[in-house]
């Protein structure tokens, strides 16, 4: 089996708590900030804690579908981590993606987020570096249009 792991450190202003519920409620998150790619969310399996199965669709041009497992939601320790676990990100030899987010508080009542991402292959063989790329392109989208829907909406999440 193969590990691929690539990181990223996103500073924002926005609190530690509504950046932690921002990745709690993705399912509801997703759909106003990238209605233009996301056609749906729908929760398969569980409550929205850890279990939880959703199947994310886009829409067409935007790629097909995701599954992805909730597999750590620790309010305390501001801790959010999902797994890729089916659909048109997992090609190749990839088997599955372990997105980890962890949520620093700063000083200013804003916080930094480190996320890294890890890609769990069938076989030793490299995962180009173009799908590793889009990866980490689509996950700073994601995290930009998030923190730009958060502070035009004081009261979301709050």
């Amino acid at each position: 089996m193969g590990v691929f792991v690539f990181e990223d450190e996103i500073t924002t202003t926005i609190s530690p708590t509504r950046v932690f519920d921002s990745f709690v409620n993705a399912d509801v998150v997703f759909l106003k900030v990238a209605a233009e790619h996301i056609k749906s969310v729908e929760t398969l399996e569980g409550d929205g804690g850890v279990g939880t199965i959703r199947k994310i669709v886009f829409h067409e041009g935007h790629g097909g579908y995701i599954k992805q497992k909730i597999e750590v939601v620790d309010k305390e320790n501001l801790q959010y981590n999902d797994s890729v676990i089916e659909g048109d990100a997992i090609v190749g030899s990839i088997e599955k993606i372990l997105n980890e987010n962890k949520i620093i508080p700063n000083a200013d009542g804003g916080c930094t987020v480190k996320s890294k991402s890890t890609f769990y292959t069938s076989d030793e063989s490299e995962i180009p570096a173009q799908i590793l790329a889009e990866g980490k392109e689509k996950r700073l989208g994601m995290f930009k249009a998030t923190e730009a829907y958060l502070l035009a909406n004081p009261e979301a999440f709050n």
